[in-house]
């Protein structure tokens, strides 16, 4: 049968053989080494790579081997392991002359393909993203089609020299696009192989060659950040001076009451006056007219791990505000500073210290202590640099718990965080905690034991198995609540990261992206199919139980009066709207909810500037939506304006600068 030259490239083996190769490389967490990547390439050009990592006791392990064609595009894949959180990982891809066909624990499939495509494997190693960088450098116009679906493309940004084991090593940074929401950067030496990959705190170097992450790593970020910058100035309307939000429905969340269409008449960034057409002093200033919509406060994201990317996502979802509960000092300084004056795109930052012991289970986040007296230092200097709150993480002994919060409410600061190994939630509470960090710490003050090292994934193993049998209405439940209550303790349960954990089943749906996946880049659509923990028919029904008393409590906690922030810890935006979809389906009204992501919220984050209410003297961080909230919740997903102080942005353009499909029209620009 004839064959177009161009068909038979796309499918023939590799033509050329070379000497067969090793290489290494070190993946490191904070600059110390936690895993490795081994690759090796064979005389024939096969590629065989192991992979892992150890992350707190978590991290993937996986094996694959790749056949390429003289193109460098896969024409035989296998992928076998475990993935981050543990769930399997078994994959296959093959192609002949007519046929593309895959199998793996999300989907399977066959499709005709004629010419190039790269199959993206769900759970690859890092030497995949390193193959398609060179195919793409390779194809026409540095284009290639996605299996499944998609299409990514490449571009150089610059290359730098880098000195590894006394040899001098040439390396390109390269952006990636049609992977995900944002590019996608890879760094490939002189020979197109991999050299580098930069994950903030984490990240992948030659062996032996740590120096060279901390010298990419800031390399990266400049080049994330100039992208960003550009999407700043054009998806960005400066409303500096006097303007007005006309035609508005505007809620009071304090009230849960929804008000009359209104004027609001917004001076620098400040809301100066809110009253019917006529009377808000409106007349003759430029303005928006939101139509007779339901605007209503910014929302509050109070769990977050800040990131330049995550800024688009925020406001395009309508968080206006987010608190960050662990990060670099000087990053989240920039951050702030970046997304204050507009140069990047994103929400106001309130920011909490965080202190860790070393530990094998140390977190990759701060500089973590040997010592108490360490400990009390750290936080003398948080409260130097202004911060209100420090978190704690798990390796902190429990006898460091009642000195550290001394300290801290000393200098008028919060303490919270996970509950310490070896420590249970009412013993925290009684030794001066004031917020506790994720729902699964609470269940753990009844079904962890003496020898449960919450350091490690089983945190969320023991919570999956044996939450669902827990008696929620029980004396001893209703007491520990009653203290949370008395002693005002925050909870902040980012539940739907838990309820997607102990649901998620490979193959089907995240219930995070569930209702909205169809308008996801093909990419993240698959990537929606990806479990974290290994759930079976063994285990399904034990894990939906523990689920479903994630809620339970949530209500009992509400109910009780113990104060909620709700957290995402997970994708913004995206993850804030489910969460508070969970907390209406647990009971609390939809009234109540929004309140608590907007009022409430911006009063436990207390920034300093009044926010969070519409009202004269408030910030105008305002989201208009497409619906109702009160009698919707999903409503707060169909944005159509977000101001942010003297800032206007428009969802629809952001979410289609994110290859997003938006999910309602925003208001036009006059």
């Amino acid at each position: 049968m004839w064959i177009r030259l161009s068909v038979l490239l796309a499918i023939a083996p590799a033509l050329q053989a070379n000497e067969p190769r090793e290489l290494r490389y070190d993946w490191l967490t904070q600059g110390e080494r936690s895993g490795s990547l081994v690759t090796r390439v064979a005389a024939d050009g096969q590629r065989s790579s192991h992979f892992e990592f150890s992350d707190r006791g978590r991290g993937p392990e996986i094996d694959e081997t790749m056949r390429l064609n003289a193109a460098g595009l896969p024409v035989d894949l296998k992928v076998q392991g475990k993935s981050y959180m543990g769930a399997p990982v078994a994959e296959s891809f093959s192609r002949d002359a007519e046929t593309a066909r895959w199998t793996s624990t999300l989907d399977s499939g066959e499709r005709p393909v004629e010419g190039p495509v790269f199959y993206a494997a769900v759970d690859g190693t890092p030497d995949q993203t390193a193959v398609l960088a060179r195919a793409l450098l390779n194809a026409k116009d540095q284009r290639l089609a996605l299996l499944p679906g998609g299409e990514a493309r490449i571009d150089a940004l610059q290359t730098h020299t880098f000195k590894v084991g006394g040899q001098t090593v040439q390396a390109t940074l390269h952006a990636i696009s049609g992977l995900g929401f944002t590019p996608t950067f890879v760094w490939l030496d002189e020979d197109d192989e991999l050299f580098a990959l930069s994950y903030g705190w984490m990240g992948l170097a030659p062996e032996g060659g740590s120096a060279v992450l901390e010298q990419v790593g800031p390399l990266q970020e400049e080049a994330e950040a100039a992208w960003l910058r550009q999407r700043a100035v054009e998806l960005t309307q400066a409303m500096q001076g006097r303007w007005c939000l006309r035609d508005a429905r505007w809620l009071d969340v304090d009230a849960g009451e929804l008000n009359p269409a209104s004027d609001i008449l917004i001076d620098e960034g400040v809301i100066s006056a809110v009253g019917a057409a006529g009377t808000a002093g409106c007349a003759g200033l430029p303005g928006i007219d939101a139509g007779g919509r339901v605007v209503l406060p910014g929302l509050w994201d109070m769990h977050v791990h800040a990131g330049a990317s995550d800024g688009l996502l925020h406001i395009a979802n309508g968080v206006t505000g987010a608190r960050d509960l662990g990060n670099d000092h000087d990053e989240v300084l920039r951050l702030t500073a970046a997304f204050d004056s507009g140069k990047l795109i994103g929400p106001r930052l309130q920011r909490a210290g965080f202190i860790d012991k070393k530990s094998p289970y140390t977190a990759p986040t701060g500089m973590p202590v040997d010592t108490l007296e360490q400990a009390l230092a750290q936080i003398d200097d948080y409260a130097e640099k202004g911060y209100p709150q420090v978190k704690i993480y798990s390796s902190i002994p429990p006898e460091w718990v009642a000195p550290m919060a001394e300290r801290l409410h000393g200098h008028g600061m919060r303490l919270s965080g996970h509950i310490p190994a070896f420590m249970t939630a009412e013993q925290a509470v009684r030794q001066g905690f004031d917020e506790i960090q994720h729902i699964n710490m609470l269940f753990l003050n009844f079904v962890a034991d003496a020898e449960t090292d919450t350091r490690t994934p089983a945190r969320f193993m023991k919570v999956a198995e044996e939450a669902g049998t827990l008696d929620l209405d029980s004396a001893e439940v209703g007491a520990f609540i009653s203290l949370l209550k008395e002693h005002d303790v925050v909870v902040d349960p980012t539940v739907a990261i838990f309820d997607q954990m102990f649901r998620h089943r490979s193959g089907e749906l995240a219930p995070i992206l569930r209702d909205v996946v169809d308008h996801m880049p093909p990419a993240v659509q698959r990537g929606a199919r990806a479990g974290e923990i290994d759930i079976n028919d063994d285990n399904a029904a034990t894990y939906a139980a523990s689920a479903d008393a994630l809620l339970g409590l949530v209500q009992r906690l509400h109910a009780a009066g113990v104060r909620l922030v709700p957290g995402t810890d997970g994708l913004v935006g995206f993850t804030l709207h489910r969460e508070l979809e969970l907390y209406a389906q647990a009971g609390i009204p939809n009234a109540e909810v929004i309140r608590l992501a907007t009022s409430s919220a911006a009063d436990i984050a207390d920034m300093g500037t009044p926010v969070g209410r519409i009202a004269p003297g408030q910030a105008a961080d305002l989201l208009v939506v497409d619906g109702d909230p009160l009698q919707d919740i999903s409503a707060l997903r169909r944005g159509v304006l977000v101001v942010r102080g003297d800032r206007v942005h428009r969802p629809d353009a952001i979410f289609r600068s994110l290859g997003i499909k938006p999910f309602a029209a925003s208001i036009p620009r006059d």
